[in-house]
């Protein structure tokens, strides 16, 4: 091999390697808790829909505290809430975050009903 050849080789295994890293880092990451978020960090997930057992994979900035519902709590929203009341699939549970999802949307979800759970090491870059 010549040198123009070993620097084009090298630039090739660099490249690669970049995108392999860029991409671990938004959609691997280390393995996390989302009942366990703090303000503003980044989590990958597939989030659980009650209504067809389907996940969906998110990427999303936590933008307030975790809210933590006791048995009575949970309860008491049951009883007066019209939100799918007629629903049987879906069931209110401990934990619920409300983030902003990488295309601007704010939602709330479900702790419980989050799978597959990551931190990415680059989420601050991308959400």
């Amino acid at each position: 091999m010549d040198n123009v050849s070993i620097v084009m080789f090298a630039a090739f295994v660099l490249a690669v390697g970049f995108v392999c890293f860029g991409v671990y880092s938004v959609y691997g990451g280390f393995k996390a808790d989302l009942s366990t978020a703090k303000v503003g960090q980044v989590f990958n997930f597939e989030y659980l829909q009650p209504h067809n057992g389907d996940s969906k994979r998110v990427l999303a900035r936590v933008i307030e505290p975790v809210v933590r519902f006791d048995g009575d709590t949970i309860n008491r929203l049951n009883a007066r809430s019209a939100y799918r009341r007629n629903d049987p699939e879906f069931k209110r549970t401990n934990h619920l975050v409300t983030c902003q999802t990488a295309d601007g949307n704010i939602r709330q979800f479900y702790c419980e009903r989050v799978r597959n759970c990551r931190k990415p090491l680059l989420g601050w870059a991308v959400a």
